[in-house]
């Protein structure tokens, strides 16, 4: 338990309550290689990129390996696990690779949301201790001058 409280108390951490907020990834197609995730998904083409693709060919998916970090952040991003839960088990297994966990752990899964691979359930608590999915997470921009 005081794992949690000190997480909780983190200097570096500005948002709402993670006990209350789920990663869930998207469809997208996933295996394993070299014990990481790869991920694939179709590139974003816009109009000059999808003409250049035209004539020099090429790919027309993206894949992505994640290192350590985000493939433990994908495996538990099924909806059951919150980000407390995520952080913890983050720094259990990396300790200083990880550290500051939420702004490591935060900021690739702003990226992974950035990229449609991932979305965010937020789930308010009620009076009796359970839990009410609420519609959409909230995010305040930063104290240090960015958006």
């Amino acid at each position: 338990m005081q794992k949690k409280r000190s997480l909780m108390n983190s200097p570096t951490y500005k948002g709402p309550d993670p006990r209350l907020i789920f990663p869930i990834r998207s469809e997208v197609s996933w295996s394993y290689r070299d014990g990481r995730i790869v991920l694939q998904y179709p590139k974003n083409f816009n109009w000059l990129e999808r003409q250049l693709h035209k004539v020099l060919k090429g790919p027309e998916d993206i894949r992505r390996p994640l290192d350590g970090i985000g493939t433990l952040l994908w495996e538990m991003s099924d909806g059951e696990h919150n980000l407390v839960e995520i952080y913890l088990a983050q720094q259990e297994r990396f300790h200083e690779r990880a550290e500051p966990v939420d702004k490591v752990v935060g900021g690739l899964l702003e990226t992974m949301l950035g990229l449609g691979l991932m979305r965010l359930d937020y789930r308010e608590r009620n009076g009796e201790g359970s839990v009410r999915k609420a519609k959409r997470v909230v995010v305040r921009p930063r104290d240090d001058g960015r958006s």
